[in-house]
């Protein structure tokens, strides 16, 4: 069986767990392990202290530095720099293939990651290890970037993307579209899950993040945008943080600041952040979600539960206008200077979709889920690099 590296942008369940990329990397190691068998896995990402007991592989330190600060450390911590050095040349030739799964941060917008990525892929173009991609969104890209990562990925097995009409615009190398894998994470209640549902029923799922640019009077106009709308069709509300670094910053922190705006219907919050699969379970009991959180959408999306998106820049409207697109549904996005104009309006027209939404969800289970499975079999050379027949089973987006 096939030896393979995996790149995830993960830390295993614990105070930095970031919903999203670990259920991408949840999926992505449980279909391996089923392949080649998880004693030929090994993952590398920043904290791996907890990877072997979350998901029962080995792990190591890889670190997102960008190029630049790693230079420095040949001069400010010389055994730093060539112990990271090592530590990638060392997995990369005690590996067959490299995967990157479980954060779809090939992208300018996470320079860190990035780079880091590029040095790795670089490393194994070098010594001739095949190079997947699945699960990704491609770009965008600083002008620093784009020549680096059009070279580097031009020698990639396979680029999978999770949407249909933005990734395919970055890069000259073929992409291939599959639905998010996060899509098929199974869902699971734990008694505390199961609790917040009984608890707050019938209940709406908000995700909210302070991304970059906004500001605090953003946050909570965005936030009574999200109560009005909820409080109108009598509902509680649940929220679902994603990332909350140190169990406290992030989404829990921003949580905080907006709940005394809840004055007549509950809102509860969800902390500790429990695993990705009882979130998903969670979002399947609610009525609808309105999230700024792409993967909460993908949580609701694949279960048919009907959601609206909320976007603050070219990067998040991609990824949120992608997950409706690519289940073949209208995208019912609205951005952080619309959101109180469009946003009671855009749910009501998801609540009259919902036949619609639940018609997405049973696709996904049929062509959808060979298409997403395919790179798998690829990597643990199960299948002929080709693709599956059946029209519409998988494409390669962006060329004619």
């Amino acid at each position: 069986m096939p030896k393979i590296l995996m790149l995830s942008d993960i830390t295993g369940l614990g105070p930095d767990y970031h919903v999203g990329d670990e259920a991408m990397a949840e999926v992505a190691i449980e279909r391996l392990g089923k392949l080649v068998g998880k004693e030929n896995l090994i993952l590398g990402c920043a904290n791996p202290s907890q990877v072997p007991e979350t998901y029962g592989i080995r792990a190591f330190s890889f670190y997102h530095v960008p190029d630049e600060a790693f230079r420095k450390l040949l001069w400010t911590k010389p055994l730093s720099y060539f112990k990271s050095i090592a530590t990638n040349l060392y997995q990369v030739l005690r590996c067959d293939k490299v995967l990157i799964c479980g954060g779809g941060n090939m992208t300018s917008v996470w320079p860190g990651v990035l780079e880091a990525r590029l040095r790795l892929i670089k490393m194994a173009n070098f010594f001739g290890k095949e190079v997947y991609l699945v699960s990704q969104t491609i770009g965008p890209y600083q002008d620093a970037h784009r020549k680096s990562v059009d070279q580097l990925l031009g020698s990639a097995k396979w680029i999978g993307v999770r949407d249909i009409n933005f990734s395919h615009t970055q890069i000259s190398a073929p992409v291939h579209f599959a639905l998010d894998d996060a899509c098929f994470l199974e869902k699971k209640h734990s008694p505390y899950t199961q609790k917040i549902s009984k608890d707050n029923a019938p209940f709406a799922c908000v995700s909210m993040r302070k991304f970059g640019g906004m500001d605090d009077d953003d946050v909570l106009r965005v936030a009574s945008a999200i109560e009005k709308t909820v409080r109108q069709r009598d509902l509680n509300t649940v929220f679902i943080p994603h990332h909350a670094p140190a169990g406290l910053k992030g989404d829990i922190e921003l949580a905080q600041k907006i709940k005394c705006l809840w004055q007549e219907k509950a809102f509860f919050e969800v902390n500790p952040i429990p695993l990705a699969s009882e979130l998903k379970a969670l979002t399947a009991d609610s009525q609808f979600v309105v999230s700024m959180r792409y993967h909460q959408l993908i949580f609701a999306l694949s279960i048919g539960i009907p959601a609206v998106g909320i976007y603050v820049d070219e990067y998040t409207q991609a990824k949120l206008r992608g997950s409706f697109e690519a289940l073949g549904l209208e995208p019912l996005v609205t951005s952080i200077e619309n959101v109180e104009d469009e946003l009671n309006d855009l749910v009501s027209k998801a609540l009259d979709s919902r036949d619609a939404f639940e018609a997405a969800a049973r696709m996904i289970q049929n062509e959808a889920k060979r298409a997403s499975e395919h790179p798998y079999l690829l990597i643990a050379g199960l299948t002929p690099d080709t693709q599956p027949g059946p029209a519409g089973a998988m494409t390669e987006v962006g060329k004619p």
